[in-house]
This record gives C-alpha cells, structure tokens and sequence, in this order.
C-alpha cells in the first residue's frame, strides 16, 4: 500500500499531541496506513508557534520533532521548486496563508489527499482532502 495522506500542519500536531481532537474514522484511517506525508513548512510553522510559545510540549522541540516523526511511518516532502511554482499559480485559490498554499501544491504535485480541519482546504476544488478534526 502506497501513502495517500499529506497531513496538514494541524493534523500533524493533532495526530502526535491530541489524537482525541481527530475524526475517529482519521483516527483509523491513519493506522491503516503504512506511511504518511508532512510537508516541510510544516516543521517550520510547529518550530515558529513553540518558540512564540503559541505550542508547549513535555519536551524539547528537538525531541519532539523525533517522536512526531517516526521515519518508518512519516516522510517529510521537501520544498522544491517545482511546489513553489505550483503554490503560487494554485486556480481559483483565494487563501493568503503561503503555509496552506505549500501544503496544497506538495499534495497536487505528489499525487496525496490532505488531512485538514482547514475549511477552505476542505473545500478547495483542485486537491484531495480529508476533514481530520471531529465537528
């Protein structure tokens, strides 16, 4: 079975820090699946929120980026040029977060659904996705 998930920011941090916050379904979805995805901006966007102290974890950022990262299950998608091109031309996109927009091109460009709570992601035509949080 191949990855088909690309977890946004949030359910990246909802999955690692607060899996009770997911759908149950996400929840069982992602324990079917043998390897799923994290963009790049997303390490960025965790790493900014902790040191704003927006985020608090029972241990150091470092440490925690190891744990929410387990090689034989996440794969971190770098940021290359093509997905900086696709993330600025996204059509009918209307969303200012660059963040959402990287995320969105990472999933178009690699074939991936994005797990979101993100409504405008959820609703955005032209990628895949997946509401992650519970209503």
């Amino acid at each position: 079975m191949t990855a088909t998930y690309l977890l946004d920011t949030c359910a990246w941090l909802d999955a690692f820090a607060a899996p009770e916050l997911l759908r149950p379904a996400v929840r069982k979805l992602l324990t079917g699946e043998r390897m799923v995805h994290v963009s790049a901006i997303s390490l960025l966007e965790v790493a900014r929120k902790e040191a704003k102290g927006e985020l608090i974890f029972e241990m150091s950022l470092a440490k925690w980026f190891e744990f929410a990262l387990p090689t034989h299950w996440v794969k971190v998608l770098e940021i290359t040029p093509e997905i900086v091109i696709d993330a600025t031309r996204l059509p009918s996109w209307n969303h200012k977060d660059p963040g959402d927009q990287i995320v969105v091109a990472t999933a178009r460009l690699h074939g991936l659904k994005v797990l979101t709570s993100d409504s405008k992601i959820l609703n955005y035509p032209c990628v895949g996705s997946v509401a992650s949080r519970k209503a």
